[in-house]
């Protein structure tokens, strides 16, 4: 189960990159693509070695915006990018 407390990564055979042709950020993995924004790109490259609780922290305080809230869409995010197969986490 997904909580504050987990720790996310990149699903085997899963990478991040920015698609040229589509001018946008994707997420590749084995016959399948998901097209983030860059809200969605900055949280997955801030996640390396933080806890779900410690991003959401830091995003709170950089964007001047509510914890629950954060907590909330980060949760919403990281949740179905792992029900897609994008994701991993402990």
């Amino acid at each position: 189960m997904l909580t504050l407390a987990s720790h996310v990564r990149l699903a085997p055979g899963t990478r991040l990159q920015h698609d040229k042709v589509r001018e946008r950020w994707v997420l590749l993995g084995p016959e399948r693509m998901l097209i983030v924004d860059e809200m969605a790109r900055l949280i997955l490259e801030r996640s390396r070695g933080l806890s779900i609780a410690e991003l959401c922290g830091q995003l709170a305080c950089e964007f001047d915006a509510p914890p629950a809230t954060v907590e909330a869409d980060v949760l919403a995010l990281f949740a179905t990018m792992s029900e897609k197969g994008f994701l991993r986490h402990d």
